[in-house]
Protein backbone atom coordinates (compact mmCIF):
# COMPACT_ATOMS: atom_id res chain seq x y z
CA UNK A 1 0.00 0.00 0.00
CA UNK A 2 1.14 3.52 -0.82
CA UNK A 3 1.86 6.52 1.91
CA UNK A 4 -0.74 8.82 0.26
CA UNK A 5 -3.31 5.31 0.62
CA UNK A 6 -2.20 4.86 3.89
CA UNK A 7 -2.38 8.28 5.27
CA UNK A 8 -6.01 9.10 3.75
CA UNK A 9 -7.46 6.51 5.30
CA UNK A 10 -5.75 7.40 9.03
CA UNK A 11 -7.58 10.74 8.19
CA UNK A 12 -10.92 9.16 7.72
CA UNK A 13 -10.26 6.75 10.37
CA UNK A 14 -9.68 9.86 13.02
CA UNK A 15 -12.55 11.63 11.32
CA UNK A 16 -9.94 14.60 10.71
CA UNK A 17 -12.28 17.69 9.90
CA UNK A 18 -9.08 19.15 7.73
CA UNK A 19 -9.08 16.90 4.42
CA UNK A 20 -5.38 16.63 3.27
CA UNK A 21 -3.63 17.77 6.14
CA UNK A 22 -1.81 14.70 5.72
CA UNK A 23 -0.17 14.97 2.13
CA UNK A 24 2.23 12.35 1.27
CA UNK A 25 4.52 14.39 -0.43
CA UNK A 26 5.41 15.75 3.29
CA UNK A 27 6.71 12.41 3.90
CA UNK A 28 10.07 10.48 3.08
CA UNK A 29 9.82 7.06 2.14
CA UNK A 30 12.44 6.13 4.59
CA UNK A 31 9.46 6.79 6.79
CA UNK A 32 7.45 3.91 5.46
CA UNK A 33 7.28 1.30 8.31
CA UNK A 34 6.19 3.73 10.76
CA UNK A 35 3.38 4.89 8.97
CA UNK A 36 2.64 1.40 8.04
CA UNK A 37 2.07 0.53 11.99
CA UNK A 38 0.60 3.81 12.66
CA UNK A 39 -2.32 2.98 9.79
CA UNK A 40 -2.35 -0.59 11.20
CA UNK A 41 -3.11 0.68 14.68
CA UNK A 42 -5.85 3.22 13.63
CA UNK A 43 -7.65 0.36 11.61
CA UNK A 44 -7.60 -1.79 13.86
CA UNK A 45 -9.91 0.83 16.07
CA UNK A 46 -13.28 1.83 15.29
CA UNK A 47 -13.12 5.14 18.29
CA UNK A 48 -10.61 7.13 19.63
CA UNK A 49 -10.77 10.22 22.09
CA UNK A 50 -9.64 13.67 21.25
CA UNK A 51 -6.10 13.06 23.30
CA UNK A 52 -5.56 9.91 20.89
CA UNK A 53 -6.22 11.56 18.11
CA UNK A 54 -3.95 14.15 19.01
CA UNK A 55 -0.87 11.92 19.80
CA UNK A 56 -1.68 9.96 16.51
CA UNK A 57 -1.45 13.27 14.84
CA UNK A 58 1.11 14.88 16.29
CA UNK A 59 3.18 11.77 15.62
CA UNK A 60 2.80 11.74 12.10
CA UNK A 61 3.69 15.59 12.50
CA UNK A 62 6.94 14.33 13.81
CA UNK A 63 7.70 11.76 10.51
CA UNK A 64 7.17 14.81 8.20
CA UNK A 65 10.58 15.75 5.98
Amino acid sequence: MEISQMLEEIEENLNVVNKGLLKAKDFNEDNYDNIKEIHEFVSSRDNFSPQETTMILDELKNLRN
